[in-house]
């Protein structure tokens, strides 16, 4: 997933670290959002939104409450992402025309979607390390998904439950499928993360960090719902690998300050460092010159598709910065950004 819902952190002392200087981080992600064409920016709650998908849940049946999941500060999260990076022309631009040709309520109802899946994966996401005694029930659920039986976990079945749903929300066969296939590699990632905390990491496995890391982003389904489903797949699929990986890539980077913070030693970049033998700050400087390239290249393969399509990724990126810049849990506020 994008990233762990974390308690509180302990508040960072002024150099940050004995290894990283909070001015080289936040020189390197100024260097980023400008490469990338966007901006720091805290985009404002949308109560109204938290609402709509709260009321969906309930009518759906879905857990809702704080004990014992947390569930409602997953939701925010899911439906800051909703709000910010899946907008999809509904919080910017002009929607005269999406509510002329009837694309508005599909793109609403996408985000929606979107929102709800994201709080319910993030909590999957969360599993290992905040609700261990889920485990099984983790393990369990890609074969009870393709049986049609229960999950034994109610945040699992209401994960289960919009999964049977993309069919109707992403347009078509292709983008549903390719979101389905990956968030069931996105389950199986999870348990490769348990599974292997102890491996140690070859100096040839050049692509492991990238295969494992858009495995447990779910990448590829991000990679979908960054375009609304109005838009055919054929105008964006070659990009798909370079989007897949660039997702991960920019919460890597957005990542890399709280993360260090926390100590976290088994994330992308300290897979990296792991594999190249070099430090994670190189290998976080290494996240960014990887994640412009990637940009740079998307973009260049959606100038030979309709406008929308580029137009579409391009305000994803936006968003999708804005989503990591909107919520406290990043602390990019104290990078000084």
């Amino acid at each position: 997933m994008l990233s762990h819902v974390s308690p509180p952190l302990q508040q960072p002392t002024v150099g940050f670290s004995n290894t990283v200087p909070i001015h080289s981080v936040r020189n390197t992600i100024h260097r980023l959002l400008a490469r990338c064409n966007a901006q720091y920016k805290v985009v404002p709650f949308d109560n109204a939104f938290y609402q709509q998908c709260f009321d969906i849940a309930v009518q759906r049946g879905y857990p809702v409450s704080s004990e014992p999941f947390s569930v409602p500060n997953y939701l925010r999260v899911g439906v800051v992402f909703g709000a910010t990076a899946c907008a999809h022309g509904t919080t910017y631009g002009d929607t005269t025309r999406l509510v002329a040709t009837g694309a508005h309520d599909a793109r609403h109802a996408l985000r929606t979607w979107i929102a709800l899946y994201t709080a319910y994966a993030t909590f999957t996401d969360d599993i290992p390390k905040r609700f261990p005694q889920e485990m099984p029930s983790l393990r369990a659920f890609n074969d009870r998904f393709v049986r049609g039986e229960k999950q034994g976990n109610a945040m699992l079945d209401a994960l289960a439950d919009l999964l049977r749903e993309a069919p109707k929300v992403f347009g078509g066969p292709v983008p549903a499928n390719l979101v389905t296939t990956s968030i069931l590699d996105f389950i199986t990632a999870t348990m490769i993360e348990v599974d292997t905390q102890d491996m140690q990491i070859s100096a040839t496995a050049k692509q492991y960090p990238s295969y494992q890391r858009v495995m447990s982003g779910s990448g590829e389904a991000y990679a979908v719902m960054a375009f609304p489903a109005d838009i055919p797949f054929e105008e964006y699929i070659q990009a798909m690998p370079d989007i897949a990986l660039f997702i991960c890539t920019v919460n890597d980077v957005l990542s890399f300050y709280k993360e260090e913070l926390a100590g976290e030693s088994t994330n992308h970049v300290a897979t990296i460092a792991a594999r190249k033998g070099i430090s994670r700050v190189e290998a976080f400087e290494e996240l960014v010159d990887t994640s412009v390239e990637l940009y740079e290249r998307i973009v260049s393969t959606l100038q030979g598709s309709p406008r929308s399509a580029r137009e579409a990724f391009e305000q994803f990126v936006v968003g999708y910065v804005g989503f990591h810049t909107s919520l406290t849990r990043y602390r990019l506020t104290e990078v000084g950004l």
